[in-house]
């Protein structure tokens, strides 16, 4: 990691092999391993491994991370968006992220200094989670998964509208659509998008189970049943993850229309990679402008990049007027959910 990154973080924040450490209150950011204390942004998998012995989260997340993970008997803190938490002269508070249910960015501040680490976030509003906040701070830790140019992203109601036009479409052709979408958060939201222009659909088990949770924060899907159910029939819609793309569950129906929804989606290439007949890049994360849009309104003097496109982003931030250095300390891991 080059020196200038490690001096970014300072004084709040510093790179070990298990992830970025929080001295002032000894626990890590999202670690990569279990440890005895963390502080988790959200519930995916890539962000919130099994085992930790305590950790700090939303109540969303804490929720989320139990059913995802069963047999986990650690203790969890529950901290509300904007709920401050104090140790040895340092104050941290949970912000939204906007990026899935229970997401958030976590701001550390002294009464000199400031720094916000973003997690995975989104700047664009959504049916299932409170819009993101970008609240000043001198320092800023910024996730750039879509840090190129060309990951830029169509509107969202331009994204819905194409979700419901293919979906119509395929009904009206006796085919079913089959959404690849990720089993925590982009599933629920397309079934929201769905359940809203009246089209039912049919979840894949492992986004079906978290709908208690969806539940529990005012989502409510009526329209949606769960695959174990049966597979879908006629007028509905199947809603499952990327991996089962190839699996007897998909190709056992016999005429379908595959929709990919992914930032990925940009790229040509997803087609064959998922026997993808339409592509809309749908993404949970911020886009190439929104990354940009978010340092300007954070106004942070300094930034440190992480995951995905790390070192291209950091290097563009020099013409923008801002310090900028990757974090590229720790394994790259492909997100669970672009």
């Amino acid at each position: 990691m080059p020196d200038d990154a490690s001096q970014f973080l300072l004084p709040f924040l510093e790179a070990r092999r298990e992830g970025l450490y929080a001295r002032a209150f000894d626990a890590f950011l999202d670690p990569i391993v279990p440890v005895p204390r963390a502080i988790l942004s959200h519930a995916h998998a890539d962000h919130a491994v099994d085992g930790h012995a305590l950790l700090w989260a939303t109540p969303s997340t804490v929720a989320l991370y139990r059913r995802r993970h069963p047999d986990w008997n650690g203790a969890a803190v529950e901290l509300a968006y904007g709920e401050p938490w104090e140790r040895d002269g340092a104050r941290l508070r949970l912000v939204s992220a906007g990026h899935v249910l229970g997401s958030a960015q976590v701001r550390f501040e002294t009464d000199r200094d400031s720094l916000l680490y973003t997690g995975d976030f989104k700047l664009r509003p959504a049916r299932t989670v409170p819009p993101v906040e970008s609240p000043p701070s001198a320092a800023l830790v910024l996730e750039t998964t879509f840090g190129l140019p060309v990951f830029r992203f169509p509107p969202r109601e331009e994204l819905e509208r194409r979700i419901v036009a293919v979906c119509r479409e395929a009904i009206a052709e006796g085919e079913t659509p089959v959404l690849l979408a990720y089993a925590l958060g982009k599933a629920q939201e397309t079934a929201a998008i769905l359940t809203e222009a009246g089209i039912p659909t049919v979840l894949h088990g492992a986004a079906w189970k978290l709908l208690p949770e969806y539940a529990a924060a005012g989502t409510a899907l009526p329209l949606s049943r769960a695959y174990e159910t049966g597979p879908p029939q006629a007028g509905e819609a199947l809603i499952t993850p990327p991996s089962t793309s190839r699996t007897p569950m998909v190709r056992a129906i016999r005429r379908r229309r595959v929709v990919y929804l992914s930032g990925w989606a940009i790229r040509d290439a997803s087609r064959s990679e998922l026997d993808a007949d339409v592509l809309i890049p749908m993404s949970d994360h911020a886009d190439f402008e929104d990354l940009r849009r978010h340092v300007r309104q954070v106004g942070a003097d300094r930034v440190v990049t992480f995951h995905g496109f790390a070192r291209d982003f950091a290097r563009l931030l020099p013409g923008d007027g801002v310090a900028a250095a990757p974090l590229l300390e720790r394994e790259e891991r492909p997100p669970e959910d672009p």
